[in-house]
């Protein structure tokens, strides 16, 4: 039986495909996110719903998956001084990642070699790294400084008494960590990242504003729900009059190396749920009031000329506002100045290549739950030209039940729509339990639901391929 040809988003001449609004870029047509496109198509509709709670599964992706994926650790800016270090803990792993000098960074396993002590329980700075219970000391490169009464472990000395490393790469300001030794280097894993985001410049970027919120979901449900846009006409009502979501367009870059997804929104364009009353310059003028309610207060509001290209103007103001209040000249074209590409890093973390929205998502799985997780959200503003960069934001933590609108000024209005998303986390959780039991699997669809489709697909291939490798 022949298989239907998949559809690429639904739109129409007024309201068109966020791939067909990419191609008529002016301003900066050939910037490579603009023209490049992924090379896998996965077919893996049915994703059974185990996976999201049972605790065998967890420990598979703990042994499987986060040891032996590059994983987005913190930025540089996180630990400024030498001897700052900030811990990372993923289910029950746990690594440390400490700047050794000015220019450079260690990880190492979260575990004294003496009795296993956590080395960092929080985000602090010291001249060594000196363990609480017992006083072993090493200096902040890692190698052996003192033990108390060393008479006493005459096997232990300053040749084999470091602290045992994991891999540690760098790359836009952000630093990554990947326990497996043989890994591939992080630059090969990150695809066509590197390229699409060099205009972007993370590297001369800042944290203006970040929460950490606890979640009652698992966290690939928690992931998996900015992985698609086609909940914003049910869970987000008020963007459907300016956000194309049906008309989105979704990628996937497959090697050996790594793993990424593009789920691409359009923005100053009517979703095609939207009613015909709905104009492009309704949707415009919608768009400039949420950034200036957003980002710029005191600026005034565009005045949009509708018998011109939306788009092209919304582009040009944004980039003019932007220069100035963030003193640096920022010329990147109308589609990354309006439209919200987000580009997932398997396993777990996602970079917005966006003006409008400058975040930096990571998922991490809780502790000791499996239906629990942690949803980290940074908003990476530039840096101006001149002078120092502003220091990082402190991070906000959220408990399950706070809310980011009212504990996260700096998101402003955005903070009601990630808790528009919160809400739907913890149903999710509980249908998964509920599921028909003759077929207890998801039904995602083809396109729209793709990058769901391959992470889970690529979970299981690591976890039968890393089984195989024990046995």
């Amino acid at each position: 039986m022949a298989t239907a040809a998949k559809v690429r988003g639904y739109g129409s001449a007024e309201r068109p495909l966020a791939t067909e609004m990419w191609q008529r870029e002016a301003h900066g047509p050939n910037h490579p996110a603009l023209v490049e496109h992924g090379n896998f198509e996965p077919d893996n509709h049915h994703v059974d719903h185990a996976r999201y709670f049972d605790p065998a599964r967890a420990q598979d992706e703990y042994d499987h998956v986060w040891t032996d994926n590059w994983l987005l650790a913190c930025r540089e800016e996180d630990i400024p001084q030498v001897g700052d270090r900030v811990p990372l803990t993923v289910g029950p792993h746990s690594y440390f990642i400490v700047r050794s000098a000015p220019d450079a960074f260690k990880a190492f396993h979260n575990s004294c070699l003496h009795r296993g002590t956590m080395l960092c329980a929080k985000s602090e700075s010291a001249a060594t790294i000196r363990c609480p219970y017992h006083a072993w000391e090493w200096n902040i490169d890692g190698r052996l400084k003192a033990i108390p009464s060393h008479w006493d472990f005459p096997d232990i000395t300053r040749l084999n008494g470091s602290l045992p490393e994991i891999q540690l790469e760098r790359w836009g300001g952000f630093l990554f960590v990947n326990a497996n030794k043989d890994a591939a280097p992080l630059i090969d894993a990150l695809g066509p990242i590197p390229a699409h985001f060099e205009q972007f410049a993370p590297d001369k970027r800042f944290t203006g504003a970040r929460f950490r919120k606890l979640v009652r979901a698992n966290w690939k449900i928690t992931q998996e729900a900015f992985q698609e846009a086609y909940h914003l006409y049910s869970t987000h009502p008020e963007a459907v009059p300016f956000t194309g979501d049906s008309q989105g367009a979704y990628e996937i870059w497959r090697n050996e190396a790594g793993h990424v997804g593009r789920n691409l929104t359009c923005a100053a364009v009517p979703s095609m749920f939207a009613p015909s009353e709905d104009t492009s310059l309704k949707a415009g003028v919608m768009l400039a009031q949420g950034m200036i309610g957003w980002h710029y207060p005191d600026e005034p509001e565009p005045v949009l000329d509708e018998h011109g290209d939306i788009r092209a103007q919304l582009g040009a103001w944004h980039r003019d506002v932007a220069s100035r209040v963030y003193d640096r000249r920022i010329d990147l074209p109308d589609a990354l100045m309006l439209d919200s590409p987000l580009y997932f890093f398997y396993p777990h973390s996602c970079f917005w290549l966006s003006e409008g929205v400058p975040f930096v998502y990571q998922f991490l799985p809780h502790e000791t739950d499996p239906e629990m997780s942690y949803f980290d959200v940074r908003l990476l503003l530039p840096c101006p030209d001149e002078g120092p960069a502003p220091p990082a934001a402190p991070t906000i933590e959220l408990d399950a039940d706070q809310g980011v609108f009212a504990h996260c000024p700096g998101f402003g209005f955005l903070g009601y729509i990630f808790d528009q998303d919160m809400s739907n986390m913890p149903l999710i959780q509980k249908g998964a339990h509920s599921a028909n039991p003759e077929k207890p699997f998801t039904r995602l669809s083809a396109y729209q639901e793709m990058i769901i489709q391959h992470w889970n697909a690529v979970m299981d291939e690591q976890i039968a391929r890393g089984k195989a490798a024990r046995s």
